[in-house]
């Protein structure tokens, strides 16, 4: 949901007033640690890079994601809308990119999220194409107009987005929930279903805040504050990564504990089986501490 859209359809986006000293600084500070989300993003990226070499797709999307919320963020005129559809479309692709590995890689689930991706692309570029900037010479001033048909467009794109993402996630998350699963497994579902239904109950205050609030202010500080809560979905993602590695080293660790377990049991049960075909006279609890020399031997058999 981008802040372009649902307030005029018809008419153009009028003019915001200017900001007393108190909505400067709440303006100011909303953008401001929108940006430093973005940029301790990026600066995660590099330490990444220089500690594996090597860069996922995850990691590129991201990297995009944080340039242009970089740019999103420190622009405040109507000439953004460019970078503000990069902005949302690329979230929109990392929410799909994400949904895709919580269905285990599932080939339907994939040709949904490109579908349901396409559709979002098509309208950015009607929106592109559509909407623009003009000089207003009776107001003095530059407006903005919002095409009305890809205003609506581009909106119910990102809820579709929003609402298959939480399908897939909530689906993959019952289906598992009763069921013995990895740790690593259920870190994945509940992190991606988490973000789904958030970011799914932000668009929809969005879209109430848009057609109930007149305010200008308060509609601008609530686009800002959406904003600010993609940018700290996706990166998140660098606080799962930890709580991923450290699930896949419980995993490991928990693994290896039934592996030797199943070794030791086997043994034993090898052990009392080779006790049993003994003479009477050695076995070990026949009154002798130490064992025969033979048991040793069929033991080693």
């Amino acid at each position: 949901m981008s802040n372009q859209t649902l307030p005029t359809l018809l008419e153009p986006l009028a003019h915001v007033p200017a900001l007393n000293q108190v909505q400067s600084m709440a303006f100011a500070l909303t953008s401001g640690l929108t940006i430093e989300i973005a940029c301790s993003g990026l600066i995660a990226a590099a330490c990444q890079f220089y500690d594996e070499e090597k860069v996922s797709v995850s990691s590129i999307i991201t990297i995009a994601f944080n340039i242009a919320t970089v740019i999103y963020a420190s622009i405040t005129v109507w000439s953004n809308l460019l970078v503000a559809q990069i902005f949302y479309v690329l979230f929109d692709v990392f929410m799909l990119m994400k949904t895709y590995a919580v269905s285990a890689f599932s080939p339907n689930v994939l040709i949904g999220c490109i579908a349901v991706g396409l559709y979002r692309v098509s309208w950015a570029v009607v929106d592109i194409a559509k909407s623009h900037g003009y000089w207003d010479p009776e107001e003095r001033r530059c407006a903005y107009y919002q095409y009305p048909v890809s205003g609506i467009g581009y909106n119910s794109a990102d809820i579709i987005v929003d609402v298959f993402s939480t399908i897939v996630a909530l689906a993959y998350n019952w289906k598992h929930l009763k069921t013995s699963i990895s740790q690593i497994r259920k870190v994945l579902i509940q992190e991606n279903l988490l973000r789904s239904l958030i970011i799914l109950a932000l668009n929809s205050f969005e879209i109430y805040a848009a057609l109930s609030w007149t305010n200008a202010f308060d509609c601008t500080m609530a686009y800002q504050s959406q904003n600010y809560i993609y940018a700290r979905c996706v990166n998140a993602e660098t606080v799962f990564k930890s709580i991923r590695k450290k699930a896949i080293t419980q995993t490991s660790v928990a693994g290896a504990s039934r592996s030797k377990n199943k070794s030791k049991g086997g043994s034993q049960h090898s052990k009392a089986g080779s006790n049993r075909d003994l003479p009477q006279g050695s076995q070990p609890n026949a009154g002798n501490t130490s064992l025969p020399t033979n048991v040793g031997t069929i033991e080693r058999s």
